[in-house]
């Protein structure tokens, strides 16, 4: 009898669960699938250096994460730099992440390459910050952008390049004797005009040469030229033999002869040398660094190019070019006149002083204000003067129409045992440059 009971009670309960079952068995309400990916920019690294031709290198790696379940297709990445609130430049990237196909995974993460933007204005100053915006597809949504900064840590020097050294020896074709006092040249490319001189046995070492194939010429005077190409660092030896220029008489001329006045802005100008007799090379230099001949030697009729540099300074300067060959020179001298001063240069003193020193007890002094030598009359226009601390008084006029002038002031006396120092400020209101005398006293007893 109990036995049946618990059998009839298992089979209720399997009634009921089995009815529960069938009353829950209903269709679940689908959920729409995600179909637009969605990229974010889960971190941003960034460097910036000092370029080597001036201005600044940045080099961005952004790092990205999807988080859709959708792979997303990046379309681009543009960079905005910034110093402070001002834009400094920007610069836009396409194949970011080419080792994916600029893929990045479903629920995934994908860096991008080096993103290199380089800064070659001088004047400009180091960005600070980078704004970074990142444009994908992915999905059947549309295009969308995901945006991202950082800060820029201070930049650091660009790694120097590696260069490397060619040796060798040049030598007589005809004894095989070293030849002292050749010149060995790059012609092109990145190691254009490196050159050296031979020793005495002919030998040479052509150093900080970049990896490159370049033309290597050999010069010397009485003999022919020689050249071969050369690729370094793979070639670390380059031996040439020159071959005696005909005996003959030879002579050239050249054009202009004299003197040759040229722009203080800088600029180029030409020299044509004419081959009248013989067979020899030439070569040309100059005495001074602000002159740059486009090539140094040859060995017939030519228009040589030289390039000068502007004259930033006051004073006018003259340089020479020489064209030598085996028994004769010609020289062109050239004269470069001087900057003019646009703006206002000025000196104050005190008897010819600057800084001024001054005794514990104080007193008073005029001092002058003069324009420096060669500034043009009335430039620096009306002055004012002050003073800082403002321990100082003025006893007059402080101020004035134009220079030179004048003005006086009275220093008090130091009660205190420590020195200081003060300062009188001129200012031209015309340009806003100013001129300053240090005034050291001496402290109390």
């Amino acid at each position: 009898m109990g036995a049946c009971k618990l059998g009839s009670i298992a089979t209720l309960l399997v009634a009921i669960s089995l009815t529960l079952g069938c009353s829950s068995n209903s269709t679940p309400t689908p959920t729409s699938p995600t179909t637009r990916a969605t990229v974010g920019i889960a971190a941003l690294s960034v460097v910036g250096e000092r370029a080597s031709a001036g201005g600044y290198t940045y080099r961005v790696v952004l790092h990205l994460r999807e988080s859709s379940g959708v792979a997303a297709t990046i379309s681009a990445a543009d960079l905005t730099f910034m110093n402070g609130a001002n834009t400094v430049m920007s610069s836009h990237h396409e194949q970011t992440i080419p080792s994916t196909a600029n893929v990045v995974p479903a629920n995934g993460v994908a860096d991008t390459r080096e993103l290199v933007t380089t800064d070659t204005n001088a004047a400009d100053p180091y960005a600070t910050s980078v704004l970074a915006k990142v444009t994908y597809t992915g999905g059947t949504s549309g295009e969308a952008t995901v945006n991202g900064s950082a800060s820029i840590p201070a930049p650091g020097e660009p790694p120097p390049p590696i260069t490397y050294t060619l040796r060798g020896i040049i030598t007589d074709q005809d004894t095989g004797r070293g030849i002292e006092g050749a010149r060995v040249e790059s012609r092109n490319g990145a190691n254009a005009g490196k050159a050296t001189l031979t020793d005495n046995a002919g030998a040479y070492a052509l150093t900080g040469l970049l990896a490159e194939t370049f033309r290597m010429r050999a010069s010397a005077v009485g003999y022919d030229l020689g050249e071969q190409n050369v690729t370094v660092p793979d070639v670390t030896r380059a031996d040439l033999a020159l071959r005696r220029a005909v005996t003959s008489a030879c002579a050239f001329t050249i054009a202009p002869t004299g003197i040759l006045d040229v722009q203080r802005a800088g600029g180029q100008f030409s020299v044509t040398i004419a081959h009248t007799s013989g067979t020899c090379a030439w070569q040309a230099t100059t005495d001074v660094s602000w002159i740059t001949p486009a090539t140094t030697s040859g060995n017939g009729d030519a228009t040589l190019s030289f390039t000068y540099l502007p004259n930033a300074s006051f004073v006018g300067r003259i340089g020479v070019v020489t064209v030598a060959w085996s028994g004769g020179s010609a020289q062109l001298t050239v004269r470069q006149p001087a900057d003019l001063l646009a703006f206002c240069l000025a000196t104050i003193t005190v008897n010819g002083q600057n800084p001024l020193g001054v005794p514990a007890g104080g007193g008073q002094f005029t001092a002058s204000i003069a324009p420096v030598a060669g500034v043009p009359p009335g430039i620096c226009g009306a002055w004012t003067a002050t003073t800082t601390p403002a321990a100082i008084s003025f006893v007059g006029p402080s101020s004035g129409p134009n220079l030179p002038a004048s003005v006086t002031f009275s220093v008090p006396a130091n009660s205190s045992l420590m020195g200081r120092q003060l300062f009188v400020v001129i200012n031209f209101l015309a340009a806003t440059p100013s001129a300053v005398l240090t005034v050291n006293q001496s402290g109390g007893p």
